[in-house]
């Protein structure tokens, strides 16, 4: 069959399917309706595959073309996380569409810095953190600690229920719509896939609908992610599950941290790895340590550029930033 006659034999058989569903209906053969119902629902899902279909397929267009549109379009705004060592290596911020995963060992400080960006970026916007592995009261704790005004309350938005992954992108979804921008997972391994009975299959299905989600609707999707403990003793940095991970995320990040005895843990240093970025191409490696407040900062007292109001903030930008060099 070819397919410029696809949708026109499926409207011919959806019209008779529907008259005969009518015909079952009132002779009372439900059975039989409920059969022509079914058959009738997979022909409109046939259809809508085929328009999708025909759609990629008209897709093609040149390289011109494609510059004129992106030129015409807003800058991609960046959002700050507030972390200043981080901004400073990210060119202004991450940007919108992009997602992370960020690794490392346990107890490295993960979710602690996940948290202290998603708090800063409450200060001035929306976001939601996927909270699957603290309850009520230990992240409530927590957000005390990090907030500095009460409209963060407001702003920082907790699904602790969702857990399955179409829930999960159903949740992007909604949230997206109502003009939030900026997600948090914690973490992979709580988050469950049903319908795939295969651990590593379904590790592949959360990485990949997750960066779909994340360009589709245009918002960035932090994911917290664990590695093995062969690799973290063999200083390879490598995502739990490995698989294509990694190529799917957009900026992936592992947190090392440098334990020494009879030290405070809060003193421990701590190196912030990026070893892809699709952002920019520039891959980097910070030194980073807790300060007397618990707010993570560059050790030594380095200090980065600010912006124009001499503070970092969690305000989105639309600075355009030219490609560099990679370096590490």
């Amino acid at each position: 069959m070819k397919k410029d006659n696809l949708l026109k034999t499926l409207e011919d058989e959806n019209t008779l399917l529907a008259h005969q569903i009518d015909k079952a209906d009132r002779d009372e053969y439900f059975e039989l309706s409920i059969k022509l119902k079914k058959q009738l629902y997979k022909n409109k899902l046939a259809m809508i595959e085929e328009i999708e279909s025909q759609e990629q397929i008209n897709s093609t267009i040149s390289a011109k073309t494609l510059k004129k549109i992106i030129d015409s379009k807003p800058k991609v705004p960046r959002y700050e996380t507030g972390i200043s060592a981080l901004d400073h290596h990210l060119k202004g911020g991450i940007e919108i569409g992009t997602f992370i995963q960020f690794a490392g060992e346990s107890g490295a400080g993960k979710t602690t810095l996940v948290l202290e960006v998603l708090s800063n970026i409450s200060r001035y916007s929306k976001v939601l953190f996927f909270n699957f592995e603290m309850g009520e009261t230990r992240i409530s704790h927590r957000l005390t600690r990090l907030f500095y005004d009460e409209n963060q309350w407001s702003n920082f938005l907790i699904n602790s229920k969702a857990r399955k992954l179409h829930d999960i992108l159903k949740e992007i979804t909604n949230k997206a719509q109502s003009g939030i921008k900026f997600f948090a997972i914690d973490s992979k391994m709580k988050i469950e896939v049903p319908e795939e009975q295969d651990t590593f299959k379904a590790i592949n299905i959360i990485s990949a609908e997750l960066a779909k989600i994340s360009q589709q609707q245009e918002v960035i999707v932090f994911l917290i992610n664990q590695m093995n403990e062969s690799d973290i003793k063999d200083n390879r940095l490598a995502f739990k599950g490995s698989g294509d991970q990694l190529y799917d995320t957009d900026i992936a990040l592992f947190y090392q941290l440098k334990k020494e005895k009879n030290v405070n843990p809060q003193m421990w240093k701590r190196k912030l790895i990026c070893s892809k970025n699709r952002q920019d191409e520039v891959l980097f490696a910070i030194d980073l340590e807790l300060n007397e407040q618990g707010k993570t900062v560059a050790s030594g007292g380095q200090t980065f550029y600010q912006n124009t109001n001499g503070r970092y903030t969690a305000k989105p930008t639309e600075t355009e930033y030219k490609m560099e060099a990679t370096v590490i």
